[in-house]
């Protein structure tokens, strides 16, 4: 079974290498990057080579628990990394987990970044090959089971995620989600706020590093400086626990893909209503007036409170500008104005988020083609549906921004400065979404899988209405700049650019996607069918 669940890898990898040229140019593209890289890991491997073994440990363990929380965290944020092999592909053959496993396994440590990270942990550990053969081989066993966890834990991260977020719990697990990554990223923000990188670097970094030898981010990694001291017995229950980590993750996923062969395909996350906000919506002050853009509206603003594919953007959506201000702003000691970057980029974030919001309501697609002309009402729902919710979302970051640093003189110029930014953002992604679309996870499947030959596409839709949007952007942002450098004055005009801006935008944005929505309905059928 392990050579028929490699080959169909193998084989499908060929033929979709065949059919989207993009897939052939983005593995050359990495093929050649990992060769660039191997100068740089030989230098890395001799000059940790040259350093004492309690260096070269705490090194090797720092690197393990970044690639680990790494390989965790990256496939819920970037869609699309494996779609070959879904265990829920196979539920119409009756397959049993435990026939199926050991080939799923093999196929997982043959994607290019498992073999690409097998090379570089592979170079990294042969720099204690000077402390002699057995301190060789556990460096090199330590971090091959430092590399199983990290492949193993890609995979537990993203089924655990799917499986939450397809449950009746989707939108508390989606909360709980945020709650704890901010909660994680808190405390070490206010000790880098509070001391400064150089005091942390030399009081609180061997604390932490200690930490992690003894734990399953770092033990594998860990266990070649107890073997180098002379304390095999250290060293032998920190292979234990790497080994006995990955052996709990291998086991956690095949429950999961138990669970995958079996279960019913589902429908999105579910949800229990006493009301219909979809055949009788409820209405708000961001309702659209119109009939048709208000039953679209409708639909979408019960999609972002249940398709677990939506809630799922909604984590990648707080990660860059959460990262940047706990870890950016404190690490290069910036001033606080240097804050405003959170509200801006979040707003930014969100709006080029929506670049294919089209091929995701895939299936109401239909329904609002066969409706007639309404292109201009159906992008009128959409985007109401996303601005509903992001705007009140980026006045809030903004007006939590202003509280931390103290200066009300910049709330005119911030607060213009982020409706323009939302407003340019989402006009840019309405636009990409009926110009470039390509096809999304359907409803009911894992929303940090890709439809098969959609890479392709989804690269140049991506970079595409990314250029686009940081062509437009700064335009937005210059003034509030000039009201934080030159003169406070300047902050009334940010405010007035930016409302002008981001308005005139969304209106514009709202009639051209609308217009090529009307042209365009059938190629965008076939698109994202």
């Amino acid at each position: 079974m392990v050579a028929t669940v490699v080959g169909i890898r193998l084989r499908t990898t060929r033929h979709l290498l065949r059919r989207d040229w993009w897939r052939a140019v983005v593995l050359v593209l990495g093929l050649l990057w990992a060769l660039a890289m191997l100068p740089t890991l030989l230098i890395a491997q001799a000059a940790l080579a040259g350093q004492d073994a309690g260096i070269r440990a705490d090194a090797l363990v720092a690197l393990c628990a970044v690639l680990t929380v790494g390989w965790a965290t990256v496939p819920l944020v970037v869609s699309g990394l494996d779609d070959t092999l879904e265990p829920a592909r196979f539920r119409s053959l009756g397959v049993p987990a435990r026939t199926i496993m050991p080939g799923l396994v093999a196929a997982a440590f043959l994607t290019l970044p498992a073999l690409f990270f097998a090379l570089l942990l592979g170079i990294l550990g042969s720099s204690w090959r000077g402390e002699g053969a057995g301190v060789l081989l556990t460096g090199l066993l330590g971090l091959a089971l430092m590399l199983a966890s990290m492949v193993l834990g890609a995979r537990v991260s993203a089924a655990w995620a799917a499986r939450l977020l397809s449950s009746r719990r989707a939108k508390a697990a989606t909360a709980a989600a945020m709650l704890v990554g901010l909660a994680a990223i808190a405390p070490v923000a206010l000790v880098l706020f509070r001391d400064g990188l150089t005091e942390v670097l030399g009081e609180d970094v061997e604390i932490l590093l200690t930490s992690l030898a003894s734990s399953p981010l770092g033990a594998g990694a860990a266990a070649p400086r107890a073997a180098a001291d002379g304390d095999w017995l250290g060293a032998g229950w920190r292979l234990a626990v790497q080994a006995g980590w990955a052996l709990a993750l291998l086991a956690v996923w095949h429950d999961n893909v138990a669970r995958s062969l079996v279960a019913p395909l589902g429908r999105g996350g579910g949800a229990r209503r006493h009301h219909d906000r979809v055949l009788d919506p409820t209405r708000t002050p961001a309702t659209p007036r119109d009939a048709a853009a208000a039953a679209v509206h409708a639909r979408l603003a019960r999609a972002w409170t249940s398709d677990p594919r939506y809630l799922a953007s909604l984590a990648g959506v707080l990660l860059l500008p959460a990262f940047f201000f706990a870890l950016v702003m404190p690490v290069f000691d910036l001033d606080r104005r240097w804050a405003y970057v959170v509200p801006l980029m979040l707003a930014a974030t969100i709006g080029w988020g929506r670049h294919n919001d089209v091929a995701f309501d895939s299936t109401g697609l239909w329904l609002d083609v066969v409706s007639g002309r309404l292109g201009r009402a159906v992008m009128g729902g959409r985007l109401a549906a996303a601005a509903g919710w992001a705007l009140p979302v980026v006045l809030a970051a903004a007006a939590g921004t202003l509280i931390w640093t103290g200066r009300w003189q910049d709330a005119p110029g911030l607060l213009g400065a982020c409706v323009g930014v939302l407003g340019v953002s989402l006009a840019v992604a309405a636009v990409s979404a009926v110009l470039l679309p390509y096809r999304a996870p359907a409803p009911g499947a894992s929303p940090f899988g890709a439809e098969v030959g959609a890479v392709g596409a989804g690269l140049a839709a991506q970079l595409a209405s990314s250029l686009v949007a940081v062509g437009l952007v700064p335009f937005v942002v210059i003034p509030f700049v000039l009201s934080l450098t030159l003169a406070p004055a300047w902050g009334w005009l940010a405010c007035a650019a930016g409302l002008v801006a981001g308005i005139g935008a969304y209106v514009g944005a709202l009639r051209l996607a609308g217009a090529l929505y009307d042209r365009r309905s059938g190629r965008l059928l076939a698109a994202v069918a």
